[in-house]
């Protein structure tokens, strides 16, 4: 059905969703966590979902309409992961949902098929826009698996019923405060892109963390390479692009902008901690038309 992943993914009920390691495989390359909960209690959360409210509110009502939800605030976190292979992911969503009312759209579809997969249901039917399967099943009533690839789906589901996900990542924890976008990639074992691979074939791994701690916005950057000397020389680009940076843009300043750049394990491990005020940053993104593009 033509344009049916958006209406999916915007079905879920708000909720807090922290990042859950053992929702996810151990054989994962890769994962990303958005707490969309947490981030709509930020600064910038709430003007965004003013300016769209504003902007898109007839779109927003008519997919009320059709859903019984509102898509702006309902959405409660989604975690993304996958094997490493390009366009090979799976999408776990949280949320308290209308399970009846989405099995009836999805039904409507020409080709939709269902299986069994232990005491679950697979949901197939064929996306019209993508021209491409797709497979759904409800891990339970508040949360639901999806995936462009079947055998993805069903090893995703088999992580739930095994109880064998990943273990906690002390990266997470580090944070002051509870990341509402967190994710890691081991990127030796990622298909990249030439281009991609020029730039971070050194590394072999790269975390990331966003968080608002008070009236900031914070990110965190973990990098893990193999040599030492690559991690020293990526230390001292980092420094270079932070203080080009603050060179450069006046509002930085403003903003009152810190960051840091840190080397362990003689220098196979980079550290990159930045911070603006949340004011600061929803002015340069004023400045830079981020929130007038919303109504393009």
């Amino acid at each position: 059905m033509k344009r049916l992943l958006l209406p999916l993914l915007l079905s879920a009920a708000a909720q807090a969703a922290p990042f859950e390691p053992g929702r996810v495989s151990q054989d994962a390359k890769w994962w990303l966590h958005a707490d969309l909960d947490a981030v709509r209690n930020t600064a910038i959360g709430k003007r965004l979902v003013t300016e769209i409210e504003e902007k898109k509110g007839d779109q927003l009502n008519a997919l009320k309409l059709m859903f019984s939800v509102n898509p702006l605030t309902d959405l409660g976190g989604i975690t993304l992961y996958g094997n490493g292979k390009k366009d090979q992911a799976v999408a776990l969503i949280d949320g308290s949902f209308d399970r009846e009312h989405l099995e009836g759209i999805l039904k409507a579809a020409d080709d939709f098929e269902t299986e069994n997969h232990g005491e679950l249901t697979v949901m197939s039917w064929t996306d019209e826009e993508k021209d491409k399967r797709q497979h759904a099943a409800f891990v339970h009533d508040d949360l639901v698996a999806f995936s462009e690839r079947k055998p993805l789906l069903i090893e995703a589901l088999d992580v739930f019923s095994k109880n064998n996900g990943m273990v906690a990542d002390p990266f997470v924890a580090d944070a002051a405060s509870q990341p509402f976008l967190i994710g890691t990639a081991l990127l030796g074992e990622i298909e990249l892109d030439d281009d991609e691979s020029k730039l971070l074939g050194k590394a072999d791994s790269l975390r990331i963390a966003l968080a608002e701690t008070g009236e900031r916005m914070e990110g965190r950057m973990r990098v893990e390479v193999g040599k030492s000397s690559d991690g020293l020389l990526l230390g001292k680009v980092l420094e270079g692009i932070m203080a080009l940076a603050s060179l450069t843009d006046d509002r930085l300043g403003d903003a009152d902008f810190r960051n840091s750049v840190s080397t362990a394990d003689g220098g196979k491990t980079v550290e990159c901690e930045m911070s603006m005020t949340s004011s600061g940053m929803i002015t340069i993104m004023e400045q830079n038309g981020d929130f007038a593009r919303i109504g393009e």
